[in-house]
């Protein structure tokens, strides 16, 4: 048995609930932006419990939670306590907010069984006794006179008693004092670098860029756009981005034109990383050229979307990152991408991408497995030369 040798009482706890906390992918920053992401579709920086509850309702379908965190009554409870602990006063968590909630979520989960086990007297409160008992079963040791100390602080109306909700905020705030406010470095950079061009340059120097966060709801605008115009029976739009695009007519487009034609076409998919790596896949596809030729046309801008995305939620910033990802990451991926599927299918699916059954699938395999996914009709050619 592993001895702690910190003063704190509750170090024990934290160290051995770390590995379960990271299966449930809120004590990394990158995957909390992912589900905020996700869950603030509209790009507003605030989510209601309504969204909250869907969310955690997904995650727990998809198996990437265990189900007893979707628990309603233990999910409402801990959303009241985040407004509660908020400074707003008002009926929506913020971004600012969201790790503070979703650790909330965790810890009223776990500990609603055990508050039901030590609510001897059936109230929906604890005395100083049922808390002790509490602390016991977590495995927190507490002398008598902290455990008076302890439970006077949480008693803050001098009543004798403590309720659910300030029992979980309690033994959240011991084990995980701290929370995130949810803004990451890139936020910051992004900010800095548009504030030197403005700077540099005058207020007209980030005109071409997307200055406004990118959110879901752009994705699912532009997602059924793209997936109209590959189902149209004669073409006709696919016909008219290719003329666009290929304006000399020589039916081949390189790089730097398609780079051109997203600036000016589709600036939210202006992600070069992307870009490139989704021209790459459409060329492997092809004959393996370096030029995108015209019946190559459907998979491009296909492909160009959905590495956009893809690359967006899942902050691939770098294009030689070569991102390996295991059953869990990829059923994760999955769910923050909004599809909704069982463990058995997503095993069943890890293993076609997993080809040679290595456990691991590298980024790029999955976007290339999302797209076939997500939008068949890009798999088929486009048309040949007129």
């Amino acid at each position: 048995q592993q001895m702690w040798t910190s003063d704190d009482p509750f170090v024990g706890v934290r160290f051995q609930l770390e590995e379960e906390m990271k299966k449930v992918h809120i004590s990394e920053e990158s995957e909390r932006q992912q589900m905020w992401k996700k869950i603030d579709r509209n790009g507003d920086n605030t989510v209601d419990l309504a969204e909250v509850e869907a969310l955690v309702a997904d995650l727990c379908k998809a198996g990437v939670w265990p189900n007893w965190l979707n628990n309603e009554k233990a999910l409402q409870r801990a959303y009241k306590k985040t407004l509660e602990e908020s400074e707003d006063g008002d009926d929506k968590v913020e971004k600012e907010e969201f790790h503070a909630l979703l650790l909330n979520i965790f810890w009223f989960g776990k500990l609603h069984d055990l508050f039901n086990e030590i609510d001897t007297g059936d109230d929906e409160s604890l005395d100083i006794q049922e808390f002790k008992q509490g602390m016991d079963k977590l495995g927190v040791r507490l002398s008598p006179g902290s455990v008076e100390d302890e439970f006077k602080s949480i008693d803050q109306d001098g009543s004798g008693l403590i309720d659910f909700g300030e029992f979980c905020l309690y033994v959240r705030k011991r084990i995980q004092p701290e929370s995130s406010d949810g803004y990451c470095e890139a936020d910051s950079t992004k900010a800095r670098a548009h504030e030197q061009m403005r700077g540099s340059c005058g207020d007209t120097a980030t005109a071409g860029s997307m200055v406004r966060k990118k959110q879901f709801a752009d994705f699912d605008k532009l997602e059924k756009q793209i997936k109209d115009i590959c189902n149209e029976p004669d073409m006709k739009g696919l016909k008219k981005l290719w003329r666009r695009l290929d304006f000399n007519g020589n039916n081949v487009v390189s790089l730097a034109e398609i780079d051109k034609w997203v600036v000016e076409q589709y600036p939210i998919l202006n992600h070069k990383p992307a870009l490139i790596r989704a021209q790459q896949a459409t060329l492997k596809a092809g004959n393996g050229d370096d030029w995108v030729e015209k019946k190559e046309f459907k998979l491009l801008i296909v492909n160009l979307f959905y590495y956009n995305k893809l690359f967006w939620l899942f902050d691939q910033a770098d294009e030689g990152k070569d991102r390996r990802m295991d059953f869990k990451e990829f059923q994760f991926c999955l769910s923050m991408c909004g599809v909704k599927m069982g463990t058995t299918k997503a095993q069943s699916e890890f293993a076609k991408v997993d080809r040679n059954g290595g456990g691991l699938v590298l980024f790029d395999e999955f976007c290339q497995y999302f797209v076939s996914k997500q939008c068949p009709e890009a798999m088929t050619s486009f048309i040949a030369d007129e």
